[in-house]
This record gives structure tokens, C-alpha cells and sequence, in this order.
């Protein structure tokens, strides 16, 4: 990795679209391929992928990929993931790694943001960081003191499984998170906008029609908004709260709510984060960004 002429591969596999870049290590993207995530058939989606990773660079020297769990990372297999199920038990990074004849690293998609983040963004560095990923489902990666966090078992923290409300929307076929009701995922993933307004009445829209019809004064459309917005603000200030984490990051949901909608975040973070620690909120470019920092004013 001290080589700046080093190529390198990403591959992020999301439950919805799977993505190939190849980049250097200072943080450079070079080339982009995307495409649909395959659910039905583990070896087409496989030979699809290896195909994508060979169109940009035919010959890789290091591939990392980033997927949502749940993952053992250690031995590079995922574990009976909801958005992926086809995948459940296969022994990825080392397929991957026999078809591209090199090394292979798997992460959680929220850990390798994480990593990104600690690396190159604007908070490099920064001995406390968590990085949300508010997509298809919502997780949650840890960088502490400079390290990403695992369990013993290669497991990653799961945010989307804690219990948020009694109630709430089903996501990936069951209720709540891993058939918890009122998990963090069913509330606070951009997913959920759409599922929170069909849970809340509503007919089965997706999220961004969900955005749009808030902005035209749909009042159920700004139900569904807001307690998407509250969950994800209480999961900052849990996890900030508990794991005194400097920066937060929030992923994705951006792309959803735009910066004033994303903005909307600070307000249950505020509420319900410790009054006596410092708190702040403010917005880089790419997403918001929540920064605990005692030189920024309070709001």
C-alpha cells in the first residue's frame, strides 16, 4: 500500500445495484461500472461480477469489497443476509480471490466506508469516527482509535437490528430487523421512507416518490419523512452516547432527502444526545456530517 502507482479494485455489493471502481491509494477513482445486483443464481451474479472487475482492469493486484451483513469478515463469508440471500454461506472472498488470481479483503459496506472515511475524508484521521450507511438497509461501520471494529467472530456492529419502536414497518419480507418489531432498519434506512408510508396508510410507492410528495405537502408523505429523519437521529446520539464517537457520517441518504431534508437529522440528534458532551452539526458536500467538537457553536 505504499506504492502511489498501485492500482487497486472496489467492488460495493448492495442489495439493490453492484458497483466496480478501480482507484489508487491516495483516493483517486478512475473507472466506474455498475449494474443490477443478480438475487437468483450465486454463480451467474459471481462470473457477472469477475466479468465487471475484468472490464476495468484485466489484470488485479488487490480487490476490496464492501457488502452489508450480516459477514464473518475473518473468514470472508456473509450469514444469512436478507437483501442477498443467494449468497448466504458462500465463501466469497475466496471465489473471488481463485477467479482474479489476487488477494481479496471483505468488508461490511459500513466498515469500508468507514475505513474511507478515516483515510480520506475531511475528518482523516479522527480517533472516533462512525459512518451510517441509510440504504437498502441501515448499518453502521466504527473506526476507533484507527481501527475498524469487529467481534471475536468477525461479526460487525448491526445497527438496524436494534429495537427502535414497539411497531413498525416490515423490511426484507419480515418485521422489523431479523423479525425484530420497530428495528432501527425498518425506520431509518432510505428504504423505509416508502415502507413507512405504506405502514402509515399510504399506497406502495417507492422512497423518492415518497420525498416528492412531501415537498408537494402530501401531510402522510411528511409523517413518513419525519420518523424516518427522528430514527436516524436517535441512532447517531445512541451510538455517539455510548461509544464517544467524534464524527458521524451519514451515507446515502442524502442521495434521498437532499441537504435541507438530511439537515432535519441534527434535531432528534440534539434532543437526545448527552447534554453535557459537546455536539455540533454540520454538512460536507458528499453528506451530512454530524462533528462532536467543542470549537463548533452548539444548535
Amino acid at each position: 500500500m505504499n506504492d502511489p502507482d498501485l492500482s487497486l479494485i472496489g467492488i460495493n455489493i448492495g442489495g439493490t445495484n453492484t458497483s466496480v471502481v478501480s482507484g489508487r491509494v491516495d483516493g483517486t477513482i478512475g473507472s466506474r461500472v455498475a449494474h443490477p445486483t443478480r438475487t437468483d443464481d450465486a454463480d451467474a451474479y459471481l462470473a457477472e461480477l469477475v466479468a465487471s472487475v475484468r472490464e476495468i482492469d484485466p489484470h488485479p493486484r488487490l480487490v476490496g469489497v464492501a457488502v452489508g451483513g450480516p459477514l464473518d469478515a475473518k473468514r470472508g463469508i456473509l450469514i444469512d443476509p436478507p437483501h442477498l440471500p443467494h449468497l448466504a454461506n458462500v465463501p466469497l472472498r475466496e471465489r473471488l480471490a481463485d477467479a482474479l488470481g489476487c488477494p481479496v479483503v471483505l468488508h461490511h459496506d459500513a466498515a469500508a466506508c468507514a475505513l474511507a472515511e478515516h483515510r480520506w475524508g475531511p475528518d482523516a484521521g479522527s480517533p472516533g469516527l462512525a459512518y451510517f450507511t441509510c440504504g437498502t438497509g441501515f448499518g453502521v461501520g466504527l473506526v476507533l482509535d484507527g481501527r475498524v471494529r469487529y467481534g471475536s467472530a468477525g461479526h460487525a456492529p448491526e445497527i438496524g437490528h436494534v429495537r427502535f419502536m414497539p411497531d413498525g414497518p416490515g423490511v426484507f419480507g419480515k418485521t422489523g430487523g431479523f423479525g425484530k418489531l420497530g428495528g432501527f432498519e425498518g425506520f431509518a434506512s432510505a428504504k423505509a421512507i416508502g415502507l413507512l408510508y405504506q405502514w402509515l396508510g399510504g399506497e406502495e410507492i417507492d422512497s423518492a416518490a415518497v420525498v416528492k410528495r412531501a415537498g408537494d405537502g402530501d401531510a402522510r408523505a411528511r409523517k413518513a419523512l419525519l420518523a424516518n429523519v427522528r430514527a436516524v437521529g436517535s441512532a447517531c446520539a445512541l451510538v455517539a452516547d455510548l461509544l464517544a464517537i467524534d464524527v458521524i457520517v451519514l451515507g446515502s441518504l442524502a442521495t434521498y432527502l437532499g441537504h435541507p431534508g438530511s439537515t432535519r437529522c441534527a434535531r432528534p440528534w440534539n434532543v437526545r444526545h448527552c447534554p453535557s458532551a459537546p455536539r455540533a452539526f454540520a454538512c460536507a458536500p458528499r453528506c451530512p456530517t454530524f462533528r462532536i467538537a467543542r470549537d463548533l457553536p452548539r444548535r
